[in-house]
């Protein structure tokens, strides 16, 4: 029975309060709709009580406002404190150089936490399931991950509990048809659009033939990968302690350490969500015998070598920029200062790529938008790009994105004969925005 997994479950990582508030997230779809009834169900026993909230995105029109209403209803009738949020995710996701979904759980996150305050809430529930774990870790695999990744979804993390994450969609499904609990579904659920959904409905269903236990086989998996990075993890944390001071890692001792290691401190020096690729370019900067003063541009940093140190976060040897690159379509250019490998190339947009990713280092421009030469240069006195609430020049852009003043220098810039047209790991122009079925010019930053 699904309140009795959630039980156990609960105890093992202690996430249940014996007082107190529980704050529930509630989309009104059956896994959260399942999850509220379960937690109602269970504090009657425990002696904490729970509250709801609700985050509508604004994506889906009068659909989500459905939702909102009928998650409202729904706690209005059964006498739930209800709390309810809402956003503007598109723009939110254009400012900040996101995805539509990151974008989506950056402001859904940040509302919970809100809501908790308002309700005193000591622990904040969201509805993840075993299906949603096995998902995020074939998702992971696929878009490339380190031992991190492969852990799949975290039962807690803070605040944050995930009662329901051993429990499958469809023991969620028996329970709400034995409970006769109304929910809502996502139109959006049964479209192959993003990521995720295609692999829930292309991917999963074929691993699931081969396993029908795949959902607990990736559990244990997780569990598993989850105690190594954490052990890795504290390995990496007792290497920064030891050999580290002021953003700088001796080289001798990096190169000593095995790559679980050293991987590991340069992701904690850079601070971010470092590829393999990225990390692995940090690392060959470690042999760069002949050049003691080598550097490379990370997304929002630059890390150097300062002879016998790396160096993150800038610094006196990396003030002095680069030299500009000109690009062709369907050829490849090198900036050697940066350590970073560009392509260029036409093709056709398909409105199911996103013109900006997370790191913000691929990027497509309307071919019947651009005038003149491609180039990518430092940025120049004078530089501007338009952005969804107004053209901002890039100095005040590097200030608003805390860009560390000496990485500015090296942060490379697009523009064309107008102006700017992007700048890497950081920010992408409305100004030749394409739309499905257009031309474009693909541009792609990876490491040399």
């Amino acid at each position: 029975m699904l309140t009795d997994k959630l039980l156990k479950f609960a105890d093992e990582f202690d996430m249940l309060p014996e007082s107190g508030v529980v704050l529930a997230c509630v989309s009104g779809g059956a896994d959260s709709m399942a999850m509220l009834h379960a937690l109602i169900d269970v504090s009657a026993k425990r002696g904490f009580s729970v509250a709801a909230a609700h985050y509508n995105h604004k994506l889906r029109g009068e659909e989500s406002d459905a939702d909102e209403a009928f998650v409202k209803d729904y706690c209005v009738n059964h006498g739930i404190e209800f709390h309810a949020g809402s956003g503007d995710v598109k723009s939110y996701a254009s400012e900040h150089g996101l995805s539509i979904e990151a974008a989506a759980r950056d402001l859904r996150y940040a509302f919970f936490y809100k809501a908790a305050g308002e309700s005193g809430a000591v622990k904040i529930a969201t509805a993840h399931t075993a299906d949603d774990n096995a998902e995020t870790i074939v998702m992971n695999l696929v878009r490339g991950t380190g031992q991190a990744g492969l852990a799949g979804i975290p039962p807690c993390r803070g605040t944050i509990i995930r009662p329901i994450l051993r429990v499958s969609r469809d023991e969620v499904m028996q329970y709400i048809k034995e409970r006769r609990i109304p929910y809502v579904e996502d139109s959006t659920n049964s479209l192959d659009i993003f990521t995720r959904n295609k692999i829930r409905l292309s991917v999963m269903p074929v691993l699931k033939e081969l396993n029908p236990r795949f959902n607990e086989t990736a559990a244990a998996a997780s569990m598993i990968s989850r105690a190594d990075e954490a052990y890795l993890s504290a390995l990496a944390d007792r290497f920064v302690e030891a050999h580290c001071t002021d953003n700088r890692v001796p080289i001798s001792e990096l190169r000593e350490a095995p790559f679980a290691v050293s991987s590991r401190v340069i992701r904690k020096l850079h601070g971010g969500n470092l590829s393999y690729n990225h990390v692995n370019a940090a690392l060959r900067l470690c042999e760069e015998e002949k050049n003691p003063s080598a550097c490379l541009s990370l997304p929002d940093m630059v890390v150097h070598r300062d002879y016998g140190f790396l160096v993150f976060g800038g610094g006196q040897n990396v003030t002095d920029g680069f030299a500009p690159v000109y690009l062709e379509d369907g050829e490849r250019r090198i900036i050697p200062e940066l350590c970073l490998k560009i392509s260029c190339k036409s093709t056709v947009f398909d409105d199911r790529i996103s013109n900006v990713n997370k790191s913000l280092t691929s990027f497509f421009f309307k071919s019947g938008d651009l005038c003149g030469t491609i180039i990518v240069r430092p940025r120049v006195e004078g530089d501007a790009i338009k952005l969804p609430g107004g053209t901002k020049s890039l100095k005040k852009l590097y200030i608003d994105r805390k860009i560390p003043r000496m990485s500015r220098s090296v942060t490379p810039v697009i523009a064309d004969d107008i102006g700017v047209l992007a700048v890497y790991g950081t920010a992408v122009s409305q100004r030749a925005e394409p739309s499905h079925g257009d031309r474009v010019l693909e541009i792609v930053f990876s490491p040399a």
